[in-house]
């Protein structure tokens, strides 16, 4: 995340940082420097590190972001043994009921090959569902009755870390942060305040 490489023009032309209004770049910057800060304590002790262009970096800042969060996932995650990508996965096959393997791996911009453990570990768990799609090439897959308990569970958890990982930040800074990079990756922003999605049909 710290860059564009490996992105199309038009991806990389939503990348201005004109797209990262005050609010929200200054949203990512209290989270990314105070994590920064945690994580180095011996520097610190040193005097305060002088960060110059990087402190207006928006690649570099929401790459220490995402270091944040991800450190601040695993505690929140520590003993259901879900990954972010499984996590994901599960979200994205809860509201999107019958979706296809390509299609999810679209969804999460990964390879379809590489759906294929978290798909299994998904199923092995009794969350996740296949069932023969229009294509019969293709499985459907959906989320069963224990797997909306078990996302139950884990919405609140993401809740829990993301109110944590914002905690610095004023709910004006954090809406206009989400909306930024909503923008930046090319995602459609949400337009209500986050919350679960109303229950879909559920499998067997």
């Amino acid at each position: 995340m710290a860059g564009c490489e490996g992105r199309s023009a038009a991806q990389r032309s939503r990348c201005d940082a004109r797209f990262i209004c005050p609010p929200g770049l200054l949203c990512v910057i209290t989270i990314a420097m105070t994590d920064r800060k945690s994580r180095q304590p011996s520097v610190q002790a040193a005097g305060p590190v002088v960060y110059g262009a990087l402190q207006h970096a928006i690649g570099y800042l929401i790459h220490l972001a995402e270091l944040a969060n991800m450190q601040g996932f695993s505690r929140a995650f520590a003993d259901t043994g879900v990954t972010p990508a499984r996590f994901t996965a599960l979200e994205l096959i809860a509201c999107n009921p019958g979706i296809k393997p390509t299609a999810l791996a679209t969804a999460m911009a990964v390879e379809r090959s590489n759906l294929v453990t978290v798909i299994r570990f998904l199923a092995a768990r009794g969350w996740v569902a296949t069932g023969e799609g229009s294509n019969r090439r293709e499985k459907s897959l959906s989320v069963t009755a224990s797997g909306q308990d078990a996302l139950a569970d884990l919405r609140a958890r993401l809740r829990a870390h993301d109110a944590e990982l914002a905690a610095r930040c004023t709910p004006q800074e954090r809406a206009q942060l989400a909306r930024a990079l909503a923008r930046v990756v090319g995602v459609a922003p949400a337009t209500t305040p986050a919350s679960d999605p109303p229950p879909r049909a559920r499998s067997a």
